[in-house]
């Protein structure tokens, strides 16, 4: 009963509003949505774009300490509630979609103004909180080299957030985790996939009018629909860095409050849809994932299919690209710190929707937080797993057209595409479950399901591989009771893993370790300088020496003349180049230290 009501009052809410008039600020947005322009206009001058390697240097690149120092900057603003104040310079969703913006603006101009900043300015009207003219979400929008590959890129959260009025547009709205996660993870990506190149155009959206009904997310998807900009994916992000479970966490909920999971990252996508191609398009995230880039994480993730579109009674922005059939998919963390207070839950003690969705508590009083709530290391693994999952999207085939046909011999796929793929998988599985039990792979246009039994029903998908082993999204499943048993088949085990050993920086021999030791830069990350901390242990490192600046791919950038003392010796190094990761080590007198990272650009 409890969610019969909470779900009625998510449906009512989102009756009761209607957004109109959306338009972007540029003009040259849409045709850049449309794939209306010339790829050299937004070329890099050294693109980066082999998949694999982009995949390898995400990890690397997205930095816990970014992700922090954005949510810090989103919860001063007091609240980011959709009605609060838009002129202030420092308080409400004015002053913070502008912030916003400015970083995106940051990052074009870093990697040659390549990505495109903006605005989707629309109207709110009949919402229970009133009427607002001339809202706004926040884009930056990453032209793709093959502007005949018009299906968009869409990595999206919601900025706005709120206390436990929906209308409330004065209290302490930090938003910490609800949604300042989901933001800090989609600024941090704008900030480090702007310096490659990506074959289909890659959109990164802050929305408002979340939490008053999906409103900022509607006015783009309907914009979309009505102007003709195809999607190839969503990828929404909201409440993704919190690990402790609170008391009252919507279903499927965590265990018992308090609990902590810091590895487990649920991706929501609808069911009920005509023969589920949202789930089919989870399982593909998932796979990619588990498949090419896990064995290169430093911590383990896994990534839990829920059968639901959304946590009981509850709802997201995925939701608007889903009402106007738009392949979409929503992230959320293992442990929700509450269910938002729905109704004024009695007794609410949880963070969710309250003025304590803060960042963190300094319980020791001396100015550094010290137990957070929101876990930057978790964020930053969450952040791996989007970035994997566009960067593959952006570059992988599309969903491949297939009729399962149900003969006497047996279930057989036909792919029914005028031009075949290379290869292609097909998935199989029961009635219930939300991933497969077996995945198979041939090449050709037809193909008799393994494994079969006589009289089962299964549900079979399809997802296309090209030439580098990228495996596009799988199809919608087809159902069908096998009408023979069939032989056994060889359950496929993918090949095409990433090894991001041959895409980072290898050391270059002699590297002798002994008598000097490189500390950590500090700050890391910095935005043009830093101090780099040198600590010479014996006489064989006094003296003239040289530091030498390599990019990721081994590339040496930079070279300097330098004095080394006995002890500890602290080099200022301006960085007047590129952002990104970058390598330093020194050399002297045919000796060369181990390299030690640092990353420029916050």
């Amino acid at each position: 009963m409890k969610n019969t009501i909470l779900f009625l009052s998510l449906f009512l809410s989102v009756l009761m509003h209607a957004q109109v008039n959306a338009s972007l600020s540029d003009p040259n947005l849409k045709q850049i949505l449309l794939g209306n322009y010339q790829a050299a206009s937004y070329q890099a001058s050294q693109p980066i774009d082999a998949t694999d390697q982009i995949s390898c240097e995400l990890i690397n690149l997205i930095n816990p300490d970014s992700l922090q120092y954005s949510i810090e900057v989103l919860s001063s603003f007091h609240t980011r509630h959709t009605f609060s104040d838009t002129v202030s310079a420092n308080f409400g969703i004015g002053a913070s979609r502008r912030w916003v913006k400015s970083k995106l603006e940051s990052y074009s101009l870093r990697n040659e103004q390549r990505l495109q900043v903006g605005y989707l300015n629309f109207d709110i009207t009949n919402n229970t909180c009133g009427t607002l003219y001339n809202t706004k979400n926040v884009l930056g929008v990453l032209p793709g080299s093959d502007p005949s590959l018009k299906d968009i890129i869409l990595l999206t959260a919601h900025l706005d957030s709120r206390c436990e009025q929906r209308c409330d547009t004065n209290c302490l709205a930090a938003g910490a985790d609800d949604n300042g996660s989901g933001t800090a993870l989609v600024i941090e990506l704008a900030r480090v996939m702007s310096a490659y190149t990506f074959k289909r155009t890659i959109v990164f959206m802050l929305t408002t009018g979340e939490e008053q009904g999906l409103i900022g997310a509607r006015a783009f998807s309907d914009y979309c629909l009505a102007e003709g900009i195809a999607i190839k994916g969503v990828l929404n992000n909201d409440i993704v860095g919190g690990t402790i479970c609170g008391e009252t966490a919507s279903p499927p909920g965590c265990s018992s409050e308090g609990d902590i999971d810091s590895t487990t990252l649920r991706i929501y996508s609808n069911p009920l849809s005509e023969r589920n191609p949202h789930q089919g398009y989870a399982r593909a995230v998932k796979l990619n994932f588990e498949e090419k880039v896990q064995a290169n994480m430093k911590v383990s993730m896994n990534i839990d299919l829920i059968n639901q579109e959304d946590r009981s009674g509850r709802g997201g922005d995925h939701i608007a690209f889903r009402e106007n059939d738009y392949l979409n998919l929503r992230f959320t963390s293992a442990h929700e710190h509450g269910n938002g207070n729905p109704l004024g839950t009695p007794n609410y003690r949880d963070h969710q929707h309250t003025s304590q969705d803060i960042l963190g508590e300094d319980f020791n009083n001396d100015g550094i937080i010290d137990s957070f709530y929101v876990d930057m290391n978790y964020l930053a693994r969450n952040a791996i797993i989007n970035a994997s999952a566009a960067a593959i999207l952006a570059a992988g085939p599309a969903v491949p057209n297939f009729i399962l046909h149900k003969e006497a011999t047996g279930l057989r796929v036909e792919i029914t595409d005028p031009i075949l793929a290379p290869e292609y998988r097909v998935g199989v599985k029961g009635y219930n479950g939300s991933t497969y039990d077996s995945i198979y792979r041939f090449s050709g246009s037809s193909f008799v399901v393994p494994s079969q039994i006589a009289g089962q029903l299964y549900l079979v998908g399809v997802a296309a591989l090209d030439s580098n082993g990228l495996m596009g999204p799988f199809s919608q499943d087809e159902r069908g009771n096998a009408q023979a048993n069939t032989p056994a088949g060889t359950v496929d085990n993918m090949p095409y893993s990433f090894d991001c050993d041959l895409v980072s920086l290898h050391e270059i021999s002699p590297v002798v370790p002994l008598g000097i030791q490189l500390l950590d830069p500090q700050p890391n990350p910095f935005e043009s300088s830093t101090n780099l901390n040198v600590w010479v242990k014996n006489d064989r490192w006094i003296g003239k020496a040289e530091l030498k600046v390599y990019n990721s791919q081994g590339q040496l950038i930079n070279a300097f003349p330098i004095e080394l003392l006995e002890g500890l010796n602290t080099l200022n190094y301006e960085h007047r180049k590129d952002n990104g990761l970058f390598y330093y080590s020194i050399e002297r007198a045919g000796l060369r230290t181990p390299s030690k990272r640092m990353l420029i650009g916050v």
